[in-house]
């Protein structure tokens, strides 16, 4: 049956309305004057189709609620319908007589000359009976008459439907509205006013169409009340895949139930998701919400939300609740990083944070407790460097604004350096000593080999405090301060005075070591060696 949208039909119909009337602003022959005749012809046609297919949805509304126990919203809803199609019938052969009338006026009251060419071509006579005696005004209150007896009809069964008039003016009509010479023209007068008797009969045709049309509409509404449409029962069928779950680890099975699913499009259900009304297509609502939860136990949480389906069941409004359980995992956060049991203070640490379980959904942002923080080169991967003296660092995790979780660390001191001395540019050898009065003594710090693997940029370590003594005679000659950070020391001011079983003490107090950025770090150090000179 009808429903909000115009069927082919309807459209066709409103296209030859609009011919119509554009029709008589022209200078026609009276062979065109013929071809209103034909559209008459075909209109009377659809409206046989329709009086008897409205005819058979009324039967079938009856039927369907007698077969359905005459229940009294179903008795309603029949009453309702028999109300249609009388108000349909009445106001149908009221124009039916309005017709023959105007016909018989332009014929001189002789009824088988009402479509000989020469009445057909009279305006005067209809135009004097529809115009100047008012019989327009009183077709125009008649049909705004049943329009407004179907809304009301409609309504007490719990249907609101908002049909605009049949009998429209000039300027409610799109095609006149901004026409100088038609736009002021009332009903009577645009259709009506010196109108050929031939137009006035396909005029008046047309709206016995149009209602015919709108009784259509209304019952076809009331049929879905009790089950009573085109297509009885349920319309919309798919198949319905429904899997334990989408995502699947490779090598474990798949596993779902598969299953139609039907529903009847006529029902028109409203639904809600915890109290809030959801919007409804084809049936179906959509539920879509942000899980969380907090009480998680061995990282699972038991949630429920409800939901309720309402619809009307032959005029009694029917609400079906739902519980839905459902559980929310906890994510697990994977770090992954060069050195991830500790981060190291006043260093880089880049750390690579991810939540698998997210999957694509995963839009990461971070907060850093006790260190320093800076974005990394790709998503989930930030930049932490611990500053001087925090022990612990906790970063807080978050995905697309929801928090997550917490992942904590400990802080831990840079591995001290390793002290190595070489003898003009070869590693000292402590047991055979050095041959030859030395130039230079290279001083070097050689960082811890993990850290060095795995913090490059920050493994740069300088001795920036320490002493060079000549030893003679087990007593101090000669002493080579260094107060700034350096590898290399010329001994060029103790030279002269190396002799062959000389010594040279070095004592180192301090080391500077900078970071990835630059940034110097001075730690007190303690170390030395001695060179023997042969």
């Amino acid at each position: 049956m009808a429903g909000g949208k115009e069927t082919p039909r309807q459209k066709m119909i409103g296209m030859m309305y609009l011919v119509l009337t554009a029709l008589l602003a022209l200078q026609i022959k009276d062979t065109v004057l013929e071809k209103f005749v034909l559209m008459e012809a075909g209109l009377e046609t659809s409206n046989e189709v329709y009086a008897t297919s409205n005819a058979q949805v009324l039967a079938s509304i009856d039927k369907a609620a007698k077969d359905q126990g005459s229940k009294d919203t179903d008795i309603a809803v029949v009453n309702a319908a028999k109300q249609v199609r009388q108000k349909t019938t009445d106001i149908v052969e009221y124009l039916a007589g309005i017709k023959q009338e105007v016909g018989l006026k332009s014929s001189g009251g002789d009824a088988e000359a009402i479509y000989e060419r020469s009445t057909l071509k009279k305006y005067e006579e209809p135009s004097n009976y529809l115009v100047e005696q008012k019989k327009a005004d009183e077709i125009k209150v008649r049909l705004d008459t049943y329009n407004d007896e179907m809304k009301s009809i409609l309504s007490q069964i719990g249907i609101n439907k908002n049909w605009e008039s049949l009998a429209l003016d000039a300027s409610e009509i799109e095609f006149y509205k901004n026409n100088p010479e038609e736009k002021d023209k009332d009903f009577a007068n645009l259709n009506f006013y010196k109108t050929p008797l031939a137009a006035v009969l396909a005029q008046l045709t047309f709206y016995e169409n149009q209602i015919y049309a709108r009784e259509s509409e209304a019952l076809g509404l009331l049929g879905g009340r009790v089950g009573a449409t085109a297509v009885k029962g349920f319309d919309q069928i798919t198949g319905t895949v429904l899997p334990v779950s989408n995502v699947v680890t490779a090598g474990t099975e798949f596993e779902a139930e598969l299953f139609l699913t039907a529903s009847n499009s006529a029902l028109e259900p409203t639904m809600t998701y915890n109290g809030s009304k959801l919007n409804v297509e084809n049936g179906r609502g959509k539920v879509k919400f942000r899980a969380s939860a907090t009480n998680y136990v061995d990282n699972l949480s038991k949630q429920t939300f409800r939901a309720e389906i309402t619809y009307s069941d032959g005029g009694e409004t029917k609400t079906v609740p739902i519980v839905h359980e459902y559980m929310v995992a906890k994510p697990v956060i994977e770090v992954k990083a060069e050195a991830i049991q500790n981060l190291y203070q006043n260093s880089a640490n880049v750390l690579q944070i991810n939540v698998p379980s997210l999957g694509p959904a995963y839009n990461p942002s971070f907060t850093v407790k006790g260190a320093e923080q800076r974005a990394g080169s790709k998503p989930g991967e930030v930049v932490v460097i611990p500053t001087t003296g925090t022990r612990n660092v906790t970063i807080g995790v978050s995905s697309g604004g929801a928090f997550i979780d917490n992942v904590s660390f400990t802080v831990k001191s840079i591995p001290r350096p390793k002290f190595v001395v070489q003898v003009d540019g070869k590693e000292y050898n402590a047991e055979s000593g050095y041959n030859g009065i030395p130039n230079k003594l290279s001083l070097i710090l050689e960082p811890d080999e993990d850290f060095l693997k795995n913090f490059k940029s920050d493994a740069n370590f300088f001795v920036s405090k320490a002493k060079v003594m000549l030893i003679q005679n087990n007593r101090a000659s000669g002493t080579i301060n260094i107060t700034a950070a350096q590898t290399d020391v010329d001994l060029a001011p103790l030279k002269s005075r190396m002799r062959a079983g000389d010594r040279l003490r070095v004592i180192v107090e301090e080391y500077t070591r900078l970071n990835f950025a630059n940034q110097k770090e001075v730690v007190k150090y303690s170390d030395g060696q001695e060179i023997n000179i042969n």
